[in-house]
């Protein structure tokens, strides 16, 4: 007989890839010793941490010494060729390629496996420094035996301990493996049969914390057992979060067959829920009971502010059936994009999102009136509104709700979003707001806080403000003895004199000029002038050169002595202005509490007085006069304006911590 010419070997080397190097977390590598006892029917899983090793023990079918050689120790070995479903209870199958219990040695450098069947117990241990020197010299590998009489089993059963841990792959492992491996599995739970327990604590459905996180969910149900699938998803939710909980349809069809995709996707009320010891933005997807694909969801491709919120769960066992061709990838947490199913799978997804981010929105406008709505003043700003106005309205404060900011800004947010609704709606342009994406609304909202009538908002504060100071003022100059009081207060007030003078300026270098010339004006003054001069004020407003004397309230003064002081100011300042490289306009104002000359002042003396000092670039104020005048005028703004109390009204209370 001849030799073969051509002949096909496989290196030991190929462990590398399928088991040293194969997983990308400790959580994933123990789900497959989990998926191999659910495969054996075990009925209880245990896994015990204690520092230095891991122990995983499982009360399933066993193996005996031709069951490790042939199946276990045997890489590559398809648990399906035989049959699909377990011996005794009939489960479907998780393991196919026989290459999952490679991954042990991702995170131990020494496996022990003990294990019995029909009273035959075998022990035996992998170092996998002794299995990488058979893997550099393509040896055969043979583990060591083990005595395995002090292992005890109650039945059958087998027994795998993990030691001479990687450090750096399991320092974590004992705080987050029961959350992981909850999330890892649907079918852990008395309801199949199936308990897995963690240093002697069962593993309970409430430890996924997946759910309680939900305030909307979409469901797809299954064709049987519909009404306890749905009771059972909405029992590992908070009723006090739910918003919205709804069906989609959950059929596929692939070629001519039709399948059934069960499971959820859901949204939170905050993006930040999501984030705990591992990335919940994500939507998994579970092939026969056990997490086959950590997250679809980032293939979809959206950067929709809904995206941010949104987290799922989804069964698709099409996609893994005995009689078709295997698409899951080598290290068994994905499948090959191309296949007919996963594309399917796919668009299923991009179509179910669809309807959850139309239902979200609607969700998010109406909780975005509610959230717009705790403050008072919106509320009654917004249920005064009617008809479309209000319907753009709730559009509007949905757009600001779907947004992931902080407490704090979303309120400022819904203030300028009114305001913004008010400028737009002088404008009749209501619809623009309409067309802004929730994703652009505080950029515009901001700019459109810029807007004339919010100028006019903000102006109406302004004059609510100014209208308690000229009270104040009022208050002040009938007490003749607070001359400094009405003195700060004009400082800071000049409007008062001139209410185009919104607020004046000091400029240093000509102060002091001003300062050095008002010096000798004092020097023809009596002590008691001195005491009733209160004092002069230099500020510049308006471009102008202000020179303000102001005199007690109660105080009389004299035409001629007025003249006089004035003529004073008059000179200084144009010695100033002299020292300017070109002389800029001025004016002296003088403040009078009492009636210049007195009660019995002559009307043709007082017209000539005021015509004298007009050459002198000087005017005679009232105290009075001006509060009259001031008052007046922004009384008569208030009462033309009486539509911007309400958001003034507002703008007070968001401004409010």
């Amino acid at each position: 007989m001849s030799v073969p010419k051509f002949q096909m070997s496989i290196n030991l080397q190929v462990l590398n890839h399928l088991g040293l190097n194969l997983y990308s977390n400790t959580s994933a590598v123990l789900s497959e010793v989990v998926a191999n006892a659910w495969d054996a029917d075990a009925t209880e899983v245990n896994i015990q941490i204690d520092g230095n090793n891991i122990t995983i023990t499982d009360n399933g079918n066993g193996m005996n010494l031709s069951d490790i050689n042939n199946k276990y120790l045997t890489v590559g070995y398809q648990k399906r060729s035989e049959s699909g479903e377990s011996p005794v209870f009939h489960r479907a199958v998780m393991g196919r390629k026989g290459i999952g219990k490679l991954s042990l040695f991702s995170i131990a450098n020494i496996v022990e496996v003990y294990s019995k069947k029909g009273g035959e117990l075998n022990g035996f241990k992998i170092d996998t420094n002794s299995l990488k020197e058979a893997i550099k010299n393509n040896d055969t590998y043979y583990p060591v035996e083990l005595t395995a009489n002090d292992i005890e089993f109650n039945g059958n059963g087998t027994k795998i301990v993990l030691s001479d841990l990687k450090k750096k792959r399991t320092a974590t492992l004992a705080t987050h493996l029961r959350q992981r491996l909850a999330r890892r599995f649907a079918v852990i739970g008395t309801k199949n049969n199936f308990k897995v327990s963690i240093n002697g604590e069962e593993i309970s459905i409430s430890d996924r914390n997946y759910l309680s996180k939900a305030q909307c969910v979409w469901m797809f149900l299954p064709e049987n057992g519909a009404d306890d699938y749905r009771e059972d998803l909405k029992s590992q939710t908070k009723s006090e979060k739910i918003k919205l909980i709804k069906e989609l349809p959950s059929t596929v069809t692939v070629g001519e067959n039709s399948y059934r995709i069960t499971g959820w996707i859901a949204t939170c009320s905050e993006p930040k829920e999501l984030d705990d010891d591992e990335n919940l933005n994500r939507i998994v997807i579970m092939v026969r009971g056990k997490m086959a694909k950590e997250d679809i969801f980032s293939e979809i491709g959206t950067t929709a502010l809904y995206s941010k919120y949104v987290f799922g769960e989804l069964s698709a066992d099409f996609l893994d059936l005995d009689d078709e061709a295997d698409i899951t990838t080598s290290s068994r947490q994905d499948f090959f994009e191309d296949d007919e199913r996963y594309i399917v799978l796919k668009e299923f997804v991009k179509k179910s999102l669809s309807s959850v981010r139309n239902d979200w929105e609607e969700i998010r406008s109406t909780s975005g009136v509610d959230e717009a709505c705790k403050y008072v003043v919106v509320s009654d700003w917004y249920n005064e509104l009617k008809g479309d106005d209000k319907k753009s309205a709730k559009k509007l404060f949905g757009k600001i709700n779907q947004l992931t900011v902080e407490k704090d800004e979303k309120k400022e947010l819904f203030k300028h979003g009114v305001l913004a609704f008010e400028s737009f709606k002088l404008k009749n342009e209501l619809s623009q707001l309409e067309k802004i994406d929730a994703e652009n609304i505080a950029a515009f909202i901001e700019v459109a806080g810029r807007l004339d009538n919010i100028e006019a908002t903000m102006y109406y504060q302004i004059v609510q403000e100014r209208l308690a100071v000229i009270q104040k003022m009022q208050d002040v100059v009938s007490d003749g003895s607070l001359e400094k009081v009405i003195q700060e207060h004009l400082s800071k007030n000049l409007w008062l004199l001139d209410p185009s003078w919104d607020r004046g300026t000091e400029l240093p270098i000509v102060e002091q000029a001003f300062k050095t010339q008002f010096k000798t004006i004092d020097a023809g003054l009596s002590q008691e002038e001195l005491d009733a001069r209160l004092d002069i004020r230099y500020r510049k407003a308006s471009n102008e050169h202000l020179i303000i004397e102001l005199k007690k309230g109660n105080r009389m003064v004299k035409s001629q002595e007025i003249t006089a002081q004035v003529y004073k100011y008059f000179s200084a300042t144009k010695k100033v202005m002299s020292t300017l490289d070109q002389p800029e306009p001025f004016e002296i104002i003088v403040l009078l509490g009492r009636h210049l000359d007195g009660e019995k002042y002559d009307e043709e003396v007082y017209q000539a007085t005021k015509e004298a000092l007009k050459a002198y670039h000087c005017r005679i104020m009232y105290y009075d006069e001006l509060l009259k005048n001031a008052q007046n005028l922004y009384s008569d703004f208030l009462e033309q304006n009486k539509n911007l109390s309400t958001l003034s009204d507002l703008i007070n209370e968001l401004e409010i911590d």
